[in-house]
């Protein structure tokens, strides 16, 4: 029985010319980095460009924790500055013995090390708030997958983000072309365009065995999910 390998190809419309599909600058799918349970969701930012808060993840736990050590870090400090100043009173004096001058020395460094484990936890609590309290910045919201009340664990999807501030073709060319780009115009639709290549890999794709990506970038916000003839033409 004879065997036949099927090979798929990107499309190539002619000699330089392959169809693609303009994208959005950038697209981040947000996952969480912590577990817990979902206590709000802005869900009207959802498909527009949006800035702020849009998940919060029930953090008053950690938040009571951390507002409790930072009262023992200001008690703390406190603490220091008083055995600090007694240190310094008598740590030049003459009449003072040795021990007593160390006694206080190793009492101030103790309190600094106790400081600094206080630092290091508020810091771990921050850093997990943080994690629990999801917000955007210029970004355009594609999709919000969790609602109020829902449980989500690491790495479960919370939300698709879009940078709109720009546009991406992905086009997968021929060696020729690869080898031509620096010395050729991008056109898009037979027109001069505002794309330039972002990135053009030296090796073939692994899905198209024969072919090389090449990503294009234009920083105008064109139509999204247009498909548009790109050529590659010599200079």
């Amino acid at each position: 029985m004879r065997r036949f390998i099927i090979l798929f190809f990107p499309f190539v419309l002619a000699a330089g010319v392959y169809k693609a599909k303009i994208e959005p600058y950038d697209k981040i799918t947000v996952k969480s980095e912590v577990s817990g349970r979902v206590v709000k969701v802005f869900l009207n930012k959802e498909s527009k460009e949006a800035n702020g808060e849009v998940i919060e993840i029930d953090h008053a736990l950690e938040s009571k924790k951390l507002k409790n050590f930072q009262n023992k870090l200001k008690i703390l400090n406190e603490l220091i500055e008083i055995k600090r100043a007694q240190y310094n009173r008598i740590k030049n004096l003459r009449g003072e013995n040795l021990f007593t001058k160390e006694r206080y020395k190793n009492e101030l460094l103790n309190l600094l090390m106790q400081r600094e484990d206080l630092l290091n936890i508020i810091a771990e609590l921050k850093d997990r708030i943080s994690k629990k309290i999801i917000s955007v910045k210029n970004m355009y919201i594609k999709k919000i997958y969790v609602r109020e009340g829902e449980f989500v664990n690491i790495g479960a999807k919370l939300m698709d983000l879009e940078n709109q501030n720009g546009s991406r073709i992905v086009i997968f060319v021929d060696s020729k072309d690869r080898e031509n780009l620096s010395n050729s115009d991008i056109l898009i639709d037979g027109k001069k365009s505002g794309f330039k290549v972002e990135k053009a890999f030296n090796s073939p794709d692994i899905k198209y065995i024969s072919s090389y990506r090449v990503e294009l970038v234009s920083f105008e916000k064109l139509p999204y999910g247009k498909l548009v003839d790109v050529e590659i033409r010599r200079k």
